[in-house]
């Protein structure tokens, strides 16, 4: 019979040799269908890994349950030790397709991203042709009230003497 330490202890084997072909935690995590933190839990003892946990991992990752009842002699990636007829624990193709559905989520993600900002620069540069047009035709204001033509622009300049235009 395998004690809960030891279940405990293949299961965290089974995400190392995970990590060593190329997944994060986090891909992990998601492709079962964990909780976030149920990794960190099972290291650190606050948690066991259980019969759903241990299910969730064998059915993403396509992973021989024997390894987690049986122990490490389950677990055999060089065929020259596998038993005969007894299967791998990775998949290498299943694991392999499920890091390409996260990097194609991650992908999609990251494209959305740049069409929001693409549209947020779009409305960027409408501002700053609008305040540009605005300065142009305020530097043509100042340009006409500087030579004495304010016959075409209704404001006052400011200084109480040049209120009287016969004055400038």
């Amino acid at each position: 019979m395998v004690t809960k330490e030891e279940i405990n202890g293949y299961f965290l084997e089974a995400v190392r040799r995970l990590k060593a072909q190329g997944y994060s935690q986090k891909d992990i995590v998601k492709a079962a269908g964990l909780a976030q933190n149920a990794i960190s839990k099972i290291k650190t003892g606050q948690n066991n890994a259980g019969d759903d946990t241990i299910n969730k991992l064998c059915t993403a990752f396509n992973l021989n349950p024997d390894f987690f009842y049986r122990g490490s002699k389950h677990f055999k990636m060089d065929e020259k030790e596998q038993k005969p007829g007894s299967a791998p624990m990775i998949d290498n193709g299943s694991a392999i397709n499920a890091a390409l559905a996260a990097k194609d989520e991650t992908i999609e993600t990251l494209k959305a991203r740049i069409v929001d900002l693409q549209r947020t620069i779009a409305d960027k540069e409408e501002i700053i042709k609008a305040r540009d047009a605005r300065i142009i035709a305020l530097e043509r204001q100042l340009a006409a009230a500087t030579t004495g033509d304010l016959s075409r622009y209704p404001f006052t300049i400011g200084a109480a003497e040049y209120q009287d235009k016969s004055k400038i």
